[in-house]
């Protein structure tokens, strides 16, 4: 069990890792790091080639006037030990650190010699000593402490010398030599030091500078994960004009339209599922009296006529939900095809005059000039057909007409209007006349149809709620716009404009 755990530990380790490793925050600190090393690198390489170029005469005058400077005393101290008979070593003498003295007679014996100087050093001196009486520059032999680094400062072997010959009266007694090191900062060496702590401090500030700026987004992922279906009102409270604050805005946005998508859907399941249980209960109940309590086969008949009557009612809600969800997913072609509104108008007036009667409700019609428009017949026919039969339902027992009238409008729109005189709609429900199962004050009425109609001894028509819904849908599929008037006590007007296709003035 032990190594089992310490493997599933081990993989968590290397999990996290990687989940570190491929963080944003971790990508652009690296991408901070890449460019800032190439930066120096390359700036680094620039200024070292600068240097050697430009500052190696520099280099050189200077210390050669500091060699004219050390060389003069040192004559002197040597040609008065040499006049006195003393030892030319045991002379006291103050040098600079990694200065060379050589002094030697003209035949070549070796009188005193300072600073790091091999055998083969001092024979390379010896032999261009002899050359040349100017000054030049010579690379020694290296020693155990003759190359050594401090921090950015480095020294080489390279040597510049001067030659200066000492004199008694008119004889030249000896030979003097002094070399100081060519040496000064190398420019690797200091952007090495330097460069370490730049890229620490980009490492440092680009981590920090990434977490800053990726802390917005951590906001909005724990958010998003803490958010479910049933708690959309949170919102992201980011007060920034960024791109942040931008992105916090366009997810505040999103969350308001999924919570009244939501809002929607759950209404509309639970309108769906009222409307279909009215009729479901009905049947049930009468199926049950059937079975326990009728006995005259015309009772059952009233039954039977009763569950097709609510099942036709079930099915005219099923078809309509099914259009309309068709349509919401656009999975619905409109067909193009050039339709007369004239047509269509007297089509419905047709088709539901049966019903006008029946409800003791005239159904006139205005002008119908043709009106030609680019559409599908099907879909407006069901359009024209809703319309009318809403204002038939929904005024019959109160008023007693319907009318239907067409007209043109600017030269390209072609108006529909379909006018009751039935009860209206209080103003603050027309902004919802069109959701799917909404009702205009059920109670007052429904209430007052119903007692009309027990008077009457006339059939209530039932109707699936979704009717204004599906007119709504077949306007806008068609680039078209519908718009309702209503008053209470003086009926409602319904009027829809649709982009005309060819208009032509001819009454029929």
């Amino acid at each position: 069990m032990k190594p089992r755990t310490q493997r599933l530990s081990h993989t968590s380790h290397i999990s996290s890792l990687i989940s570190f490793l491929s963080s944003v925050r971790v990508r652009l600190t690296l991408w901070y790091l890449v460019t800032i090393t190439f930066i120096l690198l390359m700036l680094g390489w620039a200024v070292a080639t600068a240097q050697a170029n430009l500052s190696a005469d520099a280099l050189d005058n200077q210390i050669e006037t500091q060699l004219y400077q050390d060389i003069q005393p040192l004559a002197h101290t040597y040609r008065q030990a040499l006049l006195d008979g003393q030892p030319p070593a045991s002379q006291h003498i103050t040098l600079s650190t990694r200065e060379v003295v050589l002094l030697f007679r003209p035949a070549g014996t070796i009188l005193d010699t300072r600073g790091p100087l091999t055998d083969q050093a001092i024979s390379q001196i010896q032999t261009r000593a002899g050359s040349s009486q100017a000054p030049f520059n010579l690379t020694l032999p290296p020693t155990h402490t003759s190359t050594h680094s401090w921090g950015w400062w480095s020294t080489t072997n390279d040597y510049r010398l001067l030659v200066a010959p000492i004199f008694n009266k008119d004889s030249r007694i000896a030979i003097l030599m002094v070399g100081l090191p060519r040496e000064g900062h190398t420019m690797p060496g200091f952007w090495v030091f330097h460069g370490v702590i730049l890229l620490l401090i980009t490492i440092i500030g680009g981590y920090w500078l990434a977490s800053k700026a990726m802390r917005p987004m951590r906001m909005i992922t724990r958010m998003a994960n803490e958010i479910n279906a049933t708690d959309l009102r949170r919102r992201l409270d980011l007060k920034r004009r960024d791109e942040f604050g931008e992105l916090a805005a366009t997810f505040n946005q999103m969350l308001s339209r999924l919570e009244a998508a939501f809002k929607r859907q759950s209404q509309f399941t639970a309108d769906a599922s009222h409307e279909l249980r009215t009729p479901l209960t009905i049947i049930a109940l009468e199926i049950n009296r059937a079975l326990t309590q009728i006995q005259i086969p015309e009772e059952y008949r009233q039954v039977l006529e009763l569950v097709q009557s609510e099942n036709e009612q079930m099915i005219g809600i099923v078809n309509s939900l099914m259009l309309l969800a068709r349509a919401d997913t656009g999975r619905i072609e409109i067909q193009q095809e050039t339709v007369d509104l004239s047509d269509i108008a007297l089509g419905s007036v047709e088709r539901l005059l049966p019903l006008a009667q029946q409800s003791q409700i005239s159904l006139s019609t205005g002008d119908l000039p043709e009106l030609l428009v680019c559409g599908d017949s099907q879909h407006l026919s069901r359009m024209m057909m809703n319309l009318v039969e809403n204002a038939i339902k929904y005024t019959s027992c109160i008023g007693k007409r319907v009318s239907i009238e067409l007209a043109c409008e600017q030269g390209r729109w072609g108006v529909i209007r379909v006018q009751d005189d039935g009860p209206g709609i209080a103003e603050e429900h027309l902004p919802y006349l069109f959701d799917r199962f909404y009702r205009v004050d059920k109670a007052r009425t429904h209430g007052q149809k119903k007692h009309a109609r027990a008077a009457s001894n006339i059939a209530e028509p039932e109707g699936t709620g979704l009717g204004l819904a599906i007119v709504q849908w077949i306007v806008q599929a068609h680039s078209g716009e519908v718009h309702v008037e209503s008053k209470i006590g003086a009926g409602t007007l319904f009027a829809i404009r649709l982009p005309l296709l060819k208009q032509k003035m001819t009454n029929r």
